[in-house]
């Protein structure tokens, strides 16, 4: 399988709280989870971003202060759901994509125009379970507006922009899926085809790191998500690919500057 989120996506997966009336005074956010807004109508600015003046989907896929601000004293209507989309010390997606991500109504492809004019229609009922069925149409816009970014990036330096390269796709799904796996540079350049030469320089032009230094910095993310699961040490080290407990405090401290009892306290 060559699908460049469903691997992240296991590890960080994507919900969406309540959906509710984000109301037509200026409202400071000071946002512990990400966030979610349905712009259905009026022009809105999501201070300190510039303003959006027509029907929308606008997402803050980090949590970051900020202000929305109608800027219509009588035609705007928004909704707004809190967004939890892991850590975004820890889940790579959240820094790779742009902090306020936009999508037009008039720009939405088939596919995705479809569940938005059924989550508009489900806002204008009083249906049962419209709650529930508000979050999985916003988690369903969410994860097409995902797979947008993926496609527009391609050419891009970063993590989206890798993921948007067939070859480099394999190496990164490859990582994503399996980090406890004994990975090489020579059996990471077989997923993409290339010679380790070839890896390596791609890699790096492309993500802006090595492909080990890459492997590490996921096999130390899925580790302090673990940890903070309260998996044992030792269980993390060999599902993450190192020996001992000891090997993995070993590379914490290297890299991290603390230890993996740390993380598995809820310390940072």
């Amino acid at each position: 399988m060559n699908d460049p989120l469903s691997p992240l996506l296991r590890h960080f997966p994507l919900n969406v709280g309540p959906i509710h009336p984000a109301g037509v005074s200026p409202t400071a956010s000071t946002a512990v989870t990400g966030w979610l807004y349905l712009l259905l109508r009026g022009p809105v600015q999501i201070a300190p971003h510039p303003p959006v003046l027509q029907p929308a989907l606008l997402w803050l896929p980090a949590p970051t202060a900020h202000t929305l601000r109608p800027l219509s004293d009588d035609s705007t209507t928004v909704w707004s759901a809190p967004v939890d989309f892991g850590d975004p010390a820890l889940n790579p997606l959240i820094a790779a994509l742009p902090a306020l991500c936009v999508r037009p109504v008039r720009k939405m492809p088939q596919a995705m125009a479809t569940p938005w004019m059924l989550l508009v229609s489900e806002i204008g009922a009083a249906a049962c379970a419209q709650r529930e069925v508000l979050v999985r149409l916003a988690e369903v816009l969410l994860l097409m507006l995902l797979r947008q970014q993926v496609e527009q990036a391609q050419g891009q330096v970063g993590l989206l922009g890798a993921l948007s390269d067939d070859r480099l796709r394999r190496v990164l799904n490859a990582v994503h899926a399996q980090p406890g796996a004994p990975w090489t540079l020579e059996t990471l350049a077989a997923e993409a085809g290339w010679s380790r030469t070839m890896l390596a320089t791609r890699f790096r032009a492309a993500v802006g790191v090595p492909p080990g230094d890459y492997l590490t910095d996921w096999r130390l993310r899925v580790a302090r998500l673990r940890l903070a699961q309260g998996w044992a040490v030792k269980d993390v080290a060999e599902a993450v690919g190192y020996r001992s407990a000891a090997a993995l405090s070993r590379v914490c401290a290297q890299r991290l500057g603390s230890p993996p009892t740390l993380w598995r306290s809820g310390g940072r």
